[in-house]
């Protein structure tokens, strides 16, 4: 094809590919001195600020001379008080052989009036509780002293009951303490007709042996049957 007939060459496309590497460069360099141009005439117009000089405050420091430090002498009166002499009246000499710790006392001394020595409060020492709890099983069971026969020989059958023929046992809660005493008793189970109150006076008359729990006495309940029946 004829070149002077390409349609690139009619519209300028040689010519523009020919000056395009010179234009490229033109214009990088352009684009540098236009940016270092700038950055000097910023340096130039606004130029840094000075920087602030720091001065240190010194602080003066005078030193005064103090007086003499006070007095630590002890029983000196203070400024202004003075202080008395004790007066003991004239003493007299005593003799040779003679034992004596009498002196005068002057007229216009005051009297001294009598001492008193205060006791200190005795410290009242708090009592130690006291347990109240009646157990119902320990190692060994409160007895009546001569055993249960024993105490049954003190029944007194009571007339009514003999009169209605009444017979059988009452069973009474005693409460026994350290002691062998019984403080308290209760019917569980009662015939009537003056049973149940004989059977109360019975047990609480009888003395026992007390319960004991580890080799020490201690407090029991104890159901005890009291048998009534015609002789």
């Amino acid at each position: 094809m004829n070149q002077n007939t390409n349609p690139n060459n009619i519209y300028g496309a040689f010519e523009l590919k020919r000056i395009y590497s010179k234009n490229y460069l033109i214009g990088i360099v352009g684009a540098i001195v236009l940016h270092l141009f700038l950055i000097v005439a910023y340096l130039i117009i606004s130029p840094p600020e000075e920087k602030s000089k720091q001065t240190e405050k010194l602080q003066i420091v005078t030193y005064v001379e103090l007086g003499p430090p006070p007095s630590i002498i002890p029983n000196e009166p203070p400024p202004g008080v003075v202080a008395s002499k004790p007066t003991f009246g004239n003493l007299k000499a005593a003799k040779k052989g003679e034992e004596t710790s009498e002196f005068e006392v002057p007229k216009n001394s005051a009297p001294v009036g009598d001492v008193k020595v205060v006791a200190p409060n005795p410290v009242e020492k708090k009592p130690e509780p006291v347990d109240e709890t009646y157990y119902v099983a320990v190692d060994m069971m409160p007895e009546p002293f001569g055993g249960i026969e024993k105490m049954q020989q003190n029944v007194n059958y009571p007339a009514e009951a003999k009169k209605e023929g009444i017979v059988g046992k009452v069973l009474v809660k005693a409460f026994i303490n350290e002691n062998g005493e019984v403080t308290r008793a209760e019917i569980v189970k009662g015939l009537g007709s003056g049973c149940d109150e004989e059977a109360l006076w019975v047990v609480k008359s009888t003395r026992f042996r007390p319960g004991k729990k580890n080799g020490k006495p201690i407090k029991v309940q104890l159901t005890i049957p009291v048998s009534f029946r015609p002789s």
